[in-house]
């Protein structure tokens, strides 16, 4: 067996011998981020048909575990100019380190439009968890002119959705530099430049329900209405504008109770402090009961903000997701990248060395989810060339979520708003899902063995 050249291992095209051990064949190919790279049958001829068969056999049998560094045949791996047709980019993911602008290309989008209340979002919307928070790098890894830059390439791109909180960046309230204030002064900037798209965004915010809250964002303790109320006009007053999706930050037992919580967010809305109200972290029980505890206030629910991702698939498997398209209700996603596992960015490279060293997961993390990366990664080869990360986007929206995945950076908004515009097929979903599915019984199954594996060793003593 052979694989591709790699960076370090001699000239593109070279042929390297290896020897496998594995009884699985696999695919992969490597290449520089940002070149675009062309794979070629060992035959030199076109074996289109005899690979597509080949990989519809990988994927049906559930064996696909593609980029393990062994390839089927010979290849040769070319470099090639940026504007061949045929060419295949690889994984940019490099998009999640802060590389140059340059480095990623610009793409004109259709964006999609999904209904939030009686207004409408972009199908892709972003999160500002890291944005004024030293603790995620903010003051050193990057600042304010950066986030800055990301906000107009997302919102210039066709986003409307820019998700914080008031305890987002709070170590950086006091110099005016919390995530809500960052958020403001982008859009006071954007209403000056660009009225119209200012009128289009959707700056949502959250109300945390612990009652010492107010030791992070000042105020008084969270007890009873007037404490939402006053939070709202807080964060109203950091973003500069009204908030136009106000969201309870995680189901707590709230002092004053659900009754209080449903009166201060009615009020806020008659003070026109808030536009329309949301919730995050919600089971089924937990949503219908909210859902019609603010009904009899005349507020509508409109969304509810869950952690959904490929790796974590829970909303749809407990009937979340269906419950939510019953009452109205929007679901916006979370961590969609699972931290940066689905860029691929902790697996290029990879190949027989193993994965990438990071301190974000373990090794055995890594591994495990390595197939669902590179099957990302080879879907989006063959989908017109889109990265790992888009192609996990784009399986939310298909799902009809609305991702709002972290952005810190221009080169990460470029990418992710390549996730927009265009859908997976059907097939595409189902093998992902297929997948998953397969993934979950194996770790269920290692799970109960282990189990049953302490079980005796209990009994044998």
């Amino acid at each position: 067996p052979f694989v591709l050249a790699r960076d370090g291992e001699g000239e593109p095209g070279q042929r390297v011998e290896t020897r496998s051990t594995q009884s699985i064949p696999r695919l992969c190919w490597s290449a520089p981020c940002g070149v675009r790279s062309e794979i070629i049958p060992y035959s030199q001829s076109n074996n289109t048909m005899q690979f597509g068969r080949l990989l519809l056999f990988w994927l049906l049998a559930g064996t696909c575990h593609v980029g393990s560094g062994f390839t089927p045949g010979l290849m040769t791996l070319r470099r090639t100019a940026a504007s061949t047709a045929s060419s295949i980019r690889c994984d940019m993911s490099d998009g999640f380190r802060g590389v140059g602008d340059d480095d990623v290309p610009v793409t004109k989008i259709e964006m999609g439009k999904v209904p939030l209340g009686k207004k409408s979002i972009s199908e892709l919307g972003f999160g500002t968890i890291a944005w004024g928070d030293p603790d995620r790098g903010f003051g050193e890894d990057f600042g304010k002119p950066m986030v800055e830059q990301a906000f107009r390439e997302m919102v210039e791109g066709g986003v409307t959705l820019i998700d914080t909180a008031e305890v987002y960046g709070y170590k950086g309230m006091e110099a005016g530099e919390s995530s809500e204030h960052l958020v403001g002064a982008f859009l006071d900037d954007l209403r000056e430049r660009d009225p119209a798209r200012s009128v289009d965004c959707v700056a949502a915010s959250k109300f945390f329900p612990v009652p010492w809250t107010n030791m992070l964002v000042g105020g008084g303790l969270r007890i009873g209405r007037q404490a939402v109320v006053d939070a709202a006009r807080a964060s109203s007053k950091r973003l500069g504008r009204t908030v136009d999706l106000y969201q309870l930050h995680f189901p707590f037992p709230y002092f004053g109770g659900s009754d209080a919580l449903c009166e201060g967010l009615a009020e806020a809305v008659d003070l026109g402090l808030v536009r329309s109200v949301g919730v995050c972290n919600f089971e089924k029980a937990e949503l219908e009961y909210f859902h019609g505890a603010l009904a009899k206030h005349g507020v509508p629910l409109v969304s509810n903000q869950v952690k959904f991702s490929l790796l974590d698939r829970k909303v749809l498997q407990s009937g979340l997701l269906d419950t939510c398209r019953e009452l109205g209700v929007t679901v916006l996603a979370y961590e969609p990248l699972e931290g940066g596992l689905l860029t691929g960015k902790y697996h290029n490279g990879q190949h027989i060395y193993g994965p990438s060293p990071t301190t974000m997961f373990s090794e055995e993390q890594l591994v495990e989810r390595r197939p669902i990366v590179n099957l990302c990664r080879l879907i989006g080869t063959f989908d017109g060339g889109k990265t790992t990360a888009q192609v996990a986007l784009n399986y939310l929206m298909c799902k009809g979520a609305v991702p709002i995945p972290g952005c810190k950076n221009v080169a990460q908004a470029r990418e992710l708003l390549g996730s927009c515009g265009w859908r997976l097929s059907e097939t595409d979903v189902e093998v992902l899902d297929e997948r998953m599915d397969y993934f979950e019984r194996q770790r269920s199954l290692e799970g109960k063995t282990e189990s049953l594996s302490k079980e005796i060793q209990g009994w044998l003593g």
